[in-house]
């Protein structure tokens, strides 16, 4: 976990020291690939919300695919100064996934958590409260590292996360996945999911 992750200041000085550029390395895209044919196949991509969205990575590689509407969200506004997005169809706004409100009446056909619940105390709670923000048949797509320790802390927001999303009271289990990058040595645990109306 960065240093500099508890506040806008900290996230700002880390993306304008590139402190992130490697995100866009190869071994990285394995997951945004996942994320983005499950968003095709779930015929999500009209409106596609990004919580944490950073520099835009996910709009990239949703843009060709056809994201007919992309918001992305971030705690940092350097980085969404980095992001290169088309106006047209995307736009970009600073918040807190904690308290972060769409615009009145927005809705989404899809809500993606592409690594920022490791900064959240309660992970289910904060996917919990976006359930609104979903347009009806709306999906949720979660993507977390996992680090190679097992007791590790993020080890165990992501245990209480699929515990509280395999209810399938509340929730839909689309798809689960635990990605390895051989390359990287780095695993992700990526699941989509549906609520249960």
């Amino acid at each position: 976990m960065s240093k500099n992750a508890s506040t806008a200041e900290g996230w700002d000085e880390e993306y304008e020291a590139g402190r992130w550029a490697f995100l866009r390395s190869l071994p990285e895209s394995g997951r945004y690939g996942i994320i983005g044919m499950w968003l095709t196949l779930t015929n999500s991509m009209d409106e596609v919300l990004d919580i944490g969205c950073g520099e835009g990575l996910l709009y990239e590689r949703l843009q060709p695919m056809g994201v007919k509407r992309y918001v992305g969200m971030d705690l940092s506004p350097a980085s969404l100064e980095i992001a290169d997005v088309d106006p047209a169809i995307a736009s970009l706004r600073a918040g807190d996934m904690h308290t972060f409100e769409p615009n009145e009446g927005e809705q989404f056909s899809a809500i993606v958590f592409n690594e920022v619940l490791h900064f959240a105390e309660d992970p289910a709670a904060v996917v919990s409260r976006y359930v609104p923000f979903l347009k009806k048949d709306g999906v949720i797509a979660l993507s977390m590292y996992a680090p190679n320790k097992p007791e590790s802390g993020a080890n165990k927001l992501i245990a209480k996360l699929w515990d509280a999303t395999s209810d399938n009271s509340k929730w839909d289990v689309l798809d689960d996945y635990r990605l390895q990058s051989d390359k990287k040595n780095v695993t992700w645990r990526m699941r989509l999911v549906k609520p249960v109306v």
